[in-house]
C-alpha cells in the first residue's frame, strides 16, 4: 500500500501521485497490476483506477497488497507497453478545452471550461476522437501519471456524465 502510486514493471517505472501537488484529483489515481483478469483484462496488465478502492477499511482488501476490486467504471483504463492509457468501462478520455481570450495569456493564467472535453479516445462508447463533448460541471477527472519519467495527462469523463456534443454544422 505504501507504493500504490508507483510500480516498476520490466524496467519501466509508472508513477501516478505528485508528492507535492495540491489538486487531489490529480494526486490520487492508483496504478495497479492485474493478478487475475477477466474478458477485458489479463494477468500482468497495468491499470489506473480510483483510489477509494484501496483505502482502509476497504471491502476489497484480501491480504498484503492484494485486492479484489470490481470491474466497473472505477477502473479508468489499461496501460499499454508504450504508456498509452486506453479507456475501459464507458470512460471517455480527452483534453480540457481552453477558454478563449481576446489577448494571448501565459500558460499559468489560461483557464479551461469545467463542462467540456475534446475527445482523444472514446473507445467502446459512441464518442469519437476530435468531438467536443459537454458534461456535467466538474465531471472531468484529471489523470496524471509519469511513464518512465515522462509526464502524461488525460481527462476522464464517465459516459453517463456526458450531456451533449458540440457540432460544427458540417457533416
Amino acid at each position: 500500500m505504501a507504493q500504490k502510486d508507483t510500480i516498476t514493471i520490466g524496467g519501466v517505472t509508472i508513477k501516478t501521485a505528485h508528492n507535492f501537488h495540491s489538486n487531489y484529483r490529480e494526486k490520487s489515481p492508483v496504478v495497479a497490476e492485474v493478478v487475475s483478469g477477466n474478458h477485458k483484462l489479463k494477468s500482468g496488465d497495468v491499470i489506473i483506477c480510483h483510489h477509494n478502492h484501496f483505502y482502509a477499511p476497504s471491502p476489497y482488501f484480501l491480504e498484503d497488497d492484494l485486492f479484489s476490486i470490481p470491474f466497473n467504471k472505477q477502473i479508468f483504463g489499461v496501460l499499454d507497453n508504450d504508456g498509452y492509457l486506453t479507456p475501459l468501462n464507458g470512460n471517455v478520455f480527452g483534453n480540457r478545452v481552453e477558454i478563449p481570450t481576446p489577448l494571448p495569456l501565459p500558460p499559468e493564467l489560461r483557464k479551461t471550461y469545467i463542462d467540456r472535453v475534446e475527445v482523444t479516445d472514446g473507445r467502446a462508447t459512441k464518442y469519437k476522437r476530435g468531438e467536443t463533448i459537454l458534461h456535467k460541471k466538474n465531471a472531468g477527472y484529471d489523470i496524471c501519471y509519469m511513464w518512465d519519467g515522462v509526464e502524461k495527462k488525460v481527462t476522464k469523463v464517465m459516459d453517463e456524465m456526458i450531456v451533449g456534443v458540440i457540432t460544427t454544422g458540417k457533416k
